[in-house]
């Protein structure tokens, strides 16, 4: 069963693209051409910069260096600098490359460093024949990823620009978010693979055919789903966890426990790719059966039906132009209107598993959000809708229990299911 599981998650990713690693290597060229050519002139534009410069010394590199470089390049070499340049009159986009590349890399940037320049030669000179009057670096105070430029290249880069090009050097967070937020079209459809490959993960971890009540471990269910990912080729950016919930005991999730009949189980499960630079993230639950039941008891599915009833809500509040703050705090009163005990801490999804653009509410604050939540939602957006639900439930004596769901999303005008959700609980 395991090694069809894997044979079957294998097809569908080959069919796709996504395997083996020379494929996958493939598709990320193609992805990261059609960003270069769609969300790049759209970024820049959007944030006003003509100019962006991004530079990354070898062993200590920019995280936004990894989405601008081909597979063949998985690192910078002494010191990398990438410069683009956006024509106001015609919008076109000029890509640069100064300092050591790729052969992947010449096909798609022009190498503009002249053979007795130095890198900061090179770059001087660039800027000084395009003249721009905003140059953005990665730099911010919000996002990690968004503030990868070094206190030394940073000072390097005012150096060899000169005072008038240095006094125009911005913190370029406004584009660089962009850049991170919006997925391309390759993008969506190799979302909507990674996610039902991880759906797959979760089917035949969470099912009798790997579960065995009194002897399987949360830890056994984590191991084995991490092995699974590993035999893909792909990498999991936190995890996998597993835990459960037991009729009288006051924690929500337990770990390293020994599954037993009666138990509601809960994963939270990511994968990434290797060269495809995209991440999954969700959480499913499941009821482990006691000896004569066929269901689950129907208290639990009720609270399943509602924390689905959370997610339509959150959903219909995903609307461009508004801010992950005011989703936040609608979909919680829209929810509690309907009796629903609810706690929201979406966050988008793509090329960072915690990405760049609005957070909507956060586990640990449930209210208003400075800064991340603050941000507008844009359109051609994933999102991994991760909340909770919660109640007392009567079978279990009155205890607290939780509906832990999250599931992967995009925003494309319409907001939809990457690859469905769960609408019933997995029974064991």
């Amino acid at each position: 069963m395991y090694e069809q599981t894997i044979e079957k998650m294998k097809q569908k990713l080959e069919a796709a693209g996504l395997y083996p690693l020379k494929a996958q290597a493939e598709l990320s060229t193609r992805i990261l051409k059609e960003r270069l050519d769609v969300i790049l002139p759209w970024a820049m534009e959007k944030s006003g910069m003509d100019m962006w410069v991004v530079l990354s010394r070898e062993n200590c590199e920019d995280p936004i260096i990894h989405t601008l470089f081909t597979w063949d390049m998985p690192e910078a070499r002494r010191i990398s600098i990438l410069l683009f340049h956006r024509n106001e009159e015609t919008g076109a986009i000029r890509r640069m490359a100064v300092g050591m590349h790729s052969p992947e890399m010449s096909s798609i940037y022009e190498n503009v460093q002249e053979k007795e320049e130095t890198v900061w030669q090179a770059a001087a000179r660039i800027v000084a024949e395009l003249a721009p009057k905003k140059i953005a670096v990665n730099r911010s105070f919000l996002y990690g990823f968004c503030d990868g430029l070094s206190s030394t290249l940073y000072e390097n880069l005012k150096e060899a620009v000169g005072e008038l090009y240095a006094s125009r050097i911005c913190d370029g967070e406004e584009l660089t978010v962009r850049w991170l937020q919006r997925v391309s079209p390759l993008e969506k459809e190799a979302m909507k693979v990674l996610t039902s490959v991880t759906h797959d993960i979760v089917d035949y971890t969470f099912s009798k055919a790997f579960v065995k009540p009194g002897t399987t471990t949360t830890t056994d269910i984590e191991w084995c789903m991490r092995e699974m990912i590993t035999a893909l080729g792909y990498s999991y950016w936190f995890g996998a966890d597993v835990d459960l919930q037991r009729k009288g005991s006051s924690v929500s999730r337990m770990f390293h426990e020994v599954i037993q009949p009666g138990d509601l189980l809960h994963c939270d499960i990511g994968l990434n790719g290797r060269y495809v630079h995209l991440h999954t993230d969700m959480q499913w639950a499941a009821y482990i059966l006691k000896e004569g039941e066929t269901g689950a008891p129907e208290e639990f599915q009720v609270l399943l039906d509602k924390g689905n009833r959370f997610r339509e809500i959150v959903m219909e509040e995903l609307k461009e132009g508004v801010t992950g703050n005011d989703v936040f705090a609608c979909s919680v009163k829209r929810a509690k209107d309907e009796s629903i005990r609810p706690m929201l801490y979406t966050h988008p999804l793509g090329t960072f598993g915690h990405g760049a653009g609005p957070s909507i509410g956060q586990y640990g604050n449930q209210g208003f959000l400075p800064g991340h939540g603050q941000r507008p939602v844009e359109d051609k957006t994933c999102y991994a809708l991760e909340l909770n639900v919660y109640d007392d439930a009567k079978i279990w004596d009155g205890q607290q229990v939780f509906m832990y769901l999250e599931e992967d999303i995009c925003k494309d005008g319409a907001v939809e299911y990457l690859d469905g959700h769960q609408e019933r609980l997995l029974l064991i």
